[in-house]
């Protein structure tokens, strides 16, 4: 028997449908943008499709502009902070969650870390220069990898934290009962189950240093430690503004994350449902 659609559903999918239309669309031209030639690109009416596409405008960009190294630096930047974004993150949440602190340094280093994405970016940019030129880092990967470090921390702090809280002190227990140490019981009991919360963590951080403008902006000033949305910037000339080749750099550093994150949509799900299955039973 077919079940009848009240008009209320039908209402909300509407309208949930008209959502999505609008909100893919600015994705969907700037794809279209970046496959169509500069002859196709000025004619009036637009087209909603190329007619001759091409990949012109993304070889441009990579190859003829050198983009690849910024695609380069941005992933070894990104990569290398949410390493160290983790097992910083690591090293703070598992003592605050499995040895006996007091609840008030508990509380009190956690709201600090929490503190440290209070202020915006653009607060402490110009602290973050003077010590980066003072300590010989400016230009240079190094200060990026650093700077993502420490923003990310207090997100992967907070939500391993959570994730440890979720797997049960009773089995580490057991493994320390039966003589293992505290790092045998961590690295062979609690790791792996925290696999999953590592994965999601990583490409959550990931995603928030990829798409970061402002301190690679002025941290850098040459092709050997700029990052990939500069790129976009400097598509802007003082005569014209590139657009297919900007939608095109538009259009790699969006699928970068995107490509990512349906790699690991499994883990991110589990891990962000991680513990909802034992809690019920």
């Amino acid at each position: 028997m077919r079940r009848r659609v009240s008009p209320w559903q039908a209402l909300a999918v509407a309208v949930l449908s008209v959502l999505t239309v609008l909100y893919l669309f600015p994705f969907y031209w700037m794809v279209v943008t970046a496959l169509k030639p500069l002859v196709e690109f000025y004619q009036f009416p637009p087209t909603l499709l190329p007619v001759h596409a091409t990949v012109g405008p993304f070889l441009s960009v990579l190859f003829a502009r050198g983009y690849l190294v910024l695609l380069r630096n941005s992933l070894v930047a990104c990569l290398t902070a949410v390493a160290a974004g983790i097992v910083v993150a690591m090293l703070i949440a598992y003592p605050v969650t499995r040895l006996p602190v007091s609840p008030a340094f508990r509380r009190g280093l956690m709201n600090w870390i929490l503190s440290l994405r209070f202020l915006p970016p653009i607060v402490v940019v110009i602290p973050f220069f003077d010590i980066v030129r003072k300590l010989g880092l400016y230009d240079s990967l190094l200060s990026l990898v650093l700077l993502y470090t420490v923003f990310s921390l207090p997100l992967a702090t907070w939500m391993l934290r959570g994730f440890l809280l979720e797997v049960p002190m009773e089995i580490e227990e057991a493994a320390l009962v039966d003589g293992a140490s505290r790092f045998y019981a961590f690295f062979k009991i609690v790791l792996p189950q925290l696999a999953p919360a590592l994965l999601a963590t990583g490409v959550i951080t990931f995603a928030l240093a990829w798409s970061e403008f402002m301190f690679a902006f002025i941290l850098s000033a040459t092709p050997r430690s700029q990052t990939f949305p500069i790129g976009v910037a400097s598509l802007v000339t003082q005569f014209e503004i590139i657009w297919n080749e900007m939608a095109a750099v538009g259009t790699i550093a969006a699928v970068v994350p995107i490509l990512l994150l349906l790699f690991a949509r499994r883990y991110v799900i589990v891990a962000l449902t991680f513990g909802a299955v034992r809690e019920k039973a």
